[in-house]
């Protein structure tokens, strides 16, 4: 009588620890779909219901169209350790993707990532790399502030960020601050440099007389400042 109850007593445990796994893993399950969804820029995952049971999940919601529908379903059935997937997904035709609400992190992540790309290709930028400039980014939109040189070299930083891949507008709020010109030396070198173009000047121009018709014979000094 005693072993059976023994025998009884460890049935119980080991079935109550079984539905315990069961219950851990639909919530794996479950987590993993949803980010997956909130990953997948063509999706969003406001739009969806998602419940697992037992590995079986099952889908709800609605979406703007089929391919959206069929991809929701194969990424659910992506996940490791999914049964199998039940859809009662709806489509709504009409309900632009753009015009769904992101989840604010999502958002923000997205323009945290787009203001790194837009820096990192200013800095190894030959042209742009020494430009004062602050890089905002807002829902997409790229706002370009500080002093540049010219003008040209703010439309070339304005251009390269809207060749950046995630950016849909780009906004431009410079001040042109004009590079000084370099001071001149007049070092030891620089004077050799000058005497010798001087020298070059004048036998040139002595040449170009010599040989010409009308100097020839006329008593004419050359001599280059």
């Amino acid at each position: 009588m005693v072993c059976a109850l023994v025998v009884l007593v460890v049935a119980t445990a080991t079935a109550t620890e079984s539905k315990n796994d069961e219950r851990k893993s639909d919530v794996w399950l479950k987590a993993n779909i949803v980010t997956s969804y909130t990953l997948n820029q063509n999706l969003n995952p406001f739009d969806f219901d998602v419940e697992v049971e037992n590995g079986i999940v099952s889908l709800s919601g609605t979406v703007d169209s089929e391919v959206e529908k069929d991809l929701a379903i194969e990424i659910a059935k992506g996940v490791e350790g999914v049964k199998d997937v039940n859809s009662s997904i709806m489509i709504e035709p009409g309900t632009k993707a753009e015009e769904r609400k992101e989840p604010e992190f999502f958002r923000t992540v997205e323009d945290a990532t787009i203001t790194a790309k837009v820096k990192s290709r200013l800095l190894w930028n030959r042209n742009t790399n020494g430009m004062d400039i602050n890089v905002v980014t807002e829902n997409a939109v790229v706002t370009l502030k500080g002093k540049v040189a010219s003008a040209a070299q703010g439309d070339l930083a304005a251009q390269m960020a809207k060749n950046t891949t995630g950016v849909e507008r780009v906004m431009k709020e410079f001040e042109i601050v004009p590079e000084p010109k370099k001071a001149e030396k007049k070092g030891t070198l620089e004077t050799i440099e000058e005497k010798t173009n001087d020298a070059w000047i004048t036998t040139k121009v002595k040449s170009m007389l010599l040989f010409s018709k009308e100097a020839d014979g006329v008593d004419i000094s050359v001599a280059s400042l």
